[in-house]
């Protein structure tokens, strides 16, 4: 019992779950900024156009692969424990924040 009390602890900020989440979703907007440094540069454009073209109304389909990585990301990380809709929305969190950081990236790089 003594032992278990004054055993080996990690470090103080893993097991703070508002840090890990923090974490979890700075990695998502991470993601979704390299999304948007990718689509300036218009690598990724070519490739899903050719792979899915659009003639009529707007190119929602190039937001696709931001949306897959995060969305696998985030099945990845998450606890086997949770809930159903538990895990749905926060896979939709995640998403919006990678969607939003892309956004803001092209943004902030179109204004430069």
């Amino acid at each position: 019992m003594v032992n278990e009390l004054y055993g080996k602890r990690g470090l103080f900020f893993t097991e703070n779950n508002v840090v890990r989440t923090v974490f979890q979703f700075s990695i998502s907007a991470i993601i979704g900024v390299i999304y948007g440094f990718m689509m300036l540069n218009e690598t990724i454009g070519e490739y899903i156009n050719k792979l899915l073209p659009s003639t009529d109304g707007p190119d929602l389909h190039l937001y696709l692969p931001v949306v897959v990585t995060v969305f696998v990301y985030s099945c990845f990380i998450q606890k086997k424990q949770r809930i159903v809709l538990e895990k749905i929305s926060f896979s939709c969190l995640h998403i919006f924040v990678a969607l939003l950081s892309c956004v803001s990236a092209v943004v902030v790089l179109l204004m430069i």
